[in-house]
């Protein structure tokens, strides 16, 4: 149904929708002081809709978050060729935030009653007008969510790797290996039921937590998911030891909410399935390498292992806390640390911060499972120095099936 854009957006956008009033197509870009990049996304979205949907009215909508580096400015001077591809660069209006910028992509959505969204991030340096093809062309054709499957560097993606692709795997029963990775394709039915959620009212769904949230409403409800084979994910990756932390809580509060919200649905799955594949095999594509250091890794560990060691003590068995503090001689000892040990910790915090009624103790509980996850990553980058990025994916996989042989621990414990 056709809703007037709310207030977080502008009058200046409300004009371009107004002057374009329906269309088919709707590819949208968060963007903040991402300059260097953005034009080039932009101009490899606008390639692919030219390419592979020249009969359809597109629109390519930037929502930016007032960044400081001319990054809208930029935008604007495109020069878009395309008679059926229109440019709207905009800043949205509210929270900060990527899940705000992706509400305005959304409400542009539902009002230009399109029948495909795609969305992209803006600091991607390996996006091609294929791209276009693989996310939009299965939501023309009865499909309702396709996810990302890159290839990405082994030590890329390690919220992915450790928290939300094992816990997607199983509780919802589906084998989606990117459930974060940014760009999706989506029907108009799922934005509108993405809209409409009460989800809206955590706060860090305004923020990084919204891919998470997008991903558990189209398994949660049923919607029909696939993967694109999109080959290498090249972007700003982030080091874990020291540039997550504000992501972490934002991905796994939002992560922790969406089990409270579908604890109804997650709990009647057993098993995982094969998600369906599109878009040719790009096995072979290698990624760059994401420099990570396996000293500054456990030194962030040590130095705030003892901070919240009050909370492991609590909530952990003694066996398992004993492993953590192996991990400090990670460096100079042979440390085993078996996927097990992960898998039950994750389901401790999770039940944990489902009893927690008090919002600081909840956010103490994120912040401790962060430091514990710092430890998981210091452990499989020693694990996994000497292998190849397939021989450390595979084990990555195996972890995931883990979580899921142990999820009668959850459930009993939920």
């Amino acid at each position: 149904m056709r809703k007037n854009p709310s207030l977080i957006s502008s009058n200046e956008t409300s004009k371009y929708l107004q002057d374009i009033a329906i269309a088919d197509i709707l590819v949208g870009m968060p963007s903040y002081n991402n300059v260097i990049t953005a034009n080039y996304v932009v101009s490899q979205i606008v390639k692919g809709l030219d390419t592979y949907f020249p009969d359809y009215k597109s629109v390519v909508f930037v929502s930016d978050g007032g960044s400081g580096d001319q990054t809208l400015t930029s935008v604007k001077k495109i020069d878009i060729k395309s008679t059926n591809v229109k440019l709207i660069p905009t800043i949205y209006i509210g929270a900060s935030g990527k899940g705000t910028a992706i509400q305005a992509i959304f409400e542009a959505a539902r009002y230009l009653q399109v029948k495909s969204v795609a969305l992209v991030d803006s600091d991607l340096r390996s996006i091609t007008p294929e791209w276009m093809k693989l996310l939009i062309e299965p939501t023309l054709t009865g499909t309702d969510f396709v996810a990302p499957l890159y290839n990405r560097s082994k030590y890329d993606g390690t919220i992915t790797n450790f928290l939300c692709y094992p816990l997607t795997a199983a509780l919802f029963g589906k084998n989606v290996r990117q459930p974060i990775g940014g760009d999706f394709g989506l029907s108009l039915p799922l934005v509108e039921e993405i809209l409409e959620s009460s989800m809206w009212n955590y706060p860090y769904v305004s923020r990084f937590g919204i891919d998470i949230f997008e991903t558990y409403t189209a398994l949660a409800k049923g919607f029909k998911v696939k993967e694109a084979r999109l080959g290498v994910k090249e972007h700003d990756p982030k080091d874990p030891s020291s540039q997550l932390a504000g992501m972490f809580r934002q991905v796994t509060g939002t992560l922790f909410k969406c089990i409270e919200k579908y604890e109804p649905i997650w709990k009647k799955i057993n098993g995982v399935s094969e998600t369906e594949k599109i878009g040719e095999d790009t096995s072979n594509s290698i990624p760059k390498a994401v420099e990570v250091s396996l000293p500054n890794t456990i030194a962030a560990f040590k130095a705030n292992y003892e901070n919240y060691a009050p909370t492991f003590r609590s909530l952990l068995s003694k066996d398992i806390t004993s492993r953590f503090e192996q991990l400090k001689s990670l460096e100079t000892s042979n440390v085993e640390f078996p996927s097990e040990v992960w898998a039950n910790t994750v389901y401790t915090f999770v039940v944990a911060f489902h009893r927690e009624k008090d919002a600081r103790a909840a956010l103490l509980l994120l912040d401790a499972l962060r430091i514990l996850w710092i430890g998981r990553v210091a452990a499989f980058i020693k694990d996994t120095w000497s292998l190849e990025r397939d021989q450390a994916e595979e084990k990555v996989l195996q972890e995931a099936k883990v979580f899921t042989s142990l999820k009668a621990n959850l459930v009993e414990m939920y």
